[in-house]
């Protein structure tokens, strides 16, 4: 263990201490907080400048309904002679689009056409059917003539509210939300996913690195194979996490300072406390978000963060042995890459069937556990499966570590050939 820690220290102070090291770990989370509030902060702006929209309504009953905006003003326009495009390429550099209504709408829907050179923005149409559909619905409901029918209708609309409730060991009860869950889930498996394929590709970049520049050779003379493959797989996901525990910090802290309500605007805000102005939906939130078990979440993400890591980490170190040329990499990392990616699609489909056959084979199966526990993983488990899980991957992981060790011992010092998959298998005789 000795040497192992030794080349640990020096995988970890290496990497640590390069330049891009230092500058990726703090303009990432600018990056991060800029990507998120920006958008948020350019939604705030809009276009101050009103688009002129002619109304041509032939029927005489809906031009007086269409009510100027900030973004539109619509021109009334009576019956004109000539077509609607000769109209428009006349007042072309006044208009943005023509709206045309040639017919009833409540009868006929469909007579109401927008002309226009451009494709318009959907904004356009939302705006017109906001303002004219509750006319015509309540006109509709006029049309049958019935006593008291708006009234009957508006009290027969019923919107059920599902509260959803359960119960732990104690026979307490806490509220729960699957819609927190399937967040809680995604953000642990988008997270193992980026970190197996991000440091995990930096494993086998040094190992290639160091057999081509032939420094590997020089380094065996005094220490074991494997014990220089444990010591950079281990190295390299110190620095991962070091990295990641940072990043975490900084964005948490960027947010913090920013504020999440100055970055929705004055409007976004009011809009909110009237959709919030019923007390209830908040204590209701944090109700849920406080039954939610983070402890547990956050020890099973730890364990599974690192199993998947040191796990495909293994086959990347036996990959990079194998190679001279990162060209070389492509026939031994589409079967890698295809068995993440798969996982990944798992987890995707397994959110809505998290007891399921798939979800529940995928989570215990070493080489996708790590992904697809993780969204099983706010759902209450049982205790047996992560148990099953956990064993299966570190013993799998143990396992697999002797395979690559074994390939990585002849790979590092082989030289100028093409190794191929019935070549690596040989290897594991020697």
């Amino acid at each position: 263990m000795g040497k192992i820690g030794l080349i640990i220290e020096r995988e970890y102070l290496t990497r640590v201490y390069k330049k891009s090291f230092i500058i990726m770990t703090l303009v990432i989370p600018f990056i991060f907080i800029l990507v998120g509030a920006l958008p948020l902060l350019l939604s705030q702006i809009k276009d101050k400048e009103s688009k002129n929209v002619a109304v041509i309504d032939e029927t005489g009953l809906y031009s007086s309904l269409l009510k100027s905006n900030e973004s539109f003003t619509f021109v009334p326009v009576q019956n004109i002679n000539e077509t609607p495009l000769d109209y428009y390429k006349e007042k072309q550099s006044d208009l943005y689009a023509i709206l045309m209504i040639s017919g009833n709408l409540i009868n006929n829907p469909n007579q109401i056409t927008i002309f226009s050179e451009k494709t318009i923005s959907n904004s356009l149409k939302k705006d017109i059917s906001s303002q004219l559909n509750p006319y015509l619905t309540s006109q509709k409901i006029d049309s049958y003539d019935i006593p008291d029918l708006k009234e009957i209708i508006n009290s027969a609309q019923v919107n059920i509210d599902i509260q959803t409730v359960k119960w732990n060991e104690a026979g307490d009860e806490t509220k729960s939300s699957a819609e927190v869950a399937s967040a809680i889930g995604m953000a642990s498996t988008m997270l193992i996913y980026i970190f197996i394929f991000a440091y995990g590709g930096m494993v086998l970049q040094g190992v290639m690195q160091e057999k081509t520049n032939r420094i590997v050779e020089v380094m065996v003379s005094s220490v074991k194979p494997f014990e220089l493959m444990m010591g950079k797989i281990i190295g390299v996901g110190f620095v991962g996490l070091t990295q990641f525990l940072i990043w975490v910090l900084l964005i948490g802290a960027g947010f913090a300072i920013l504020g999440i309500g100055s970055m929705f605007g004055s409007d976004a805000s009011q809009l909110t406390q009237a959709e919030l102005s019923d007390a209830g939906f908040m204590e209701s939130a944090i109700e849920i978000l406080a039954g939610v078990n983070y402890i547990r979440i956050l020890l099973f993400f730890l364990l599974y963060f690192i199993g998947g890591y040191l796990l495909y980490a293994s086959i990347f170190a036996a990959i990079g042995s194998m190679v001279d040329q990162e060209a070389d990499t492509q026939q031994f990392m589409i079967p890698v890459t295809m068995i993440i990616m798969f996982a990944f699609y798992a987890a995707i489909y397994s959110i809505e069937n998290p007891d399921g056959p798939l979800a529940f084979w995928c989570s215990v199966i070493p080489f996708t556990s790590p992904i697809v526990m993780m969204v099983r993983l706010p759902y209450d488990v049982p205790v047996w499966q992560l148990i099953l899980s956990i064993v299966m991957l570190f013993g799998t992981f143990v396992g697999l570590t002797f395979i690559a060790a074994k390939i990585y011992r002849t790979g590092i010092l082989m030289y100028g050939k093409k190794v191929t998959w019935k070549e690596a298998v040989k290897w594991l005789r020697y």
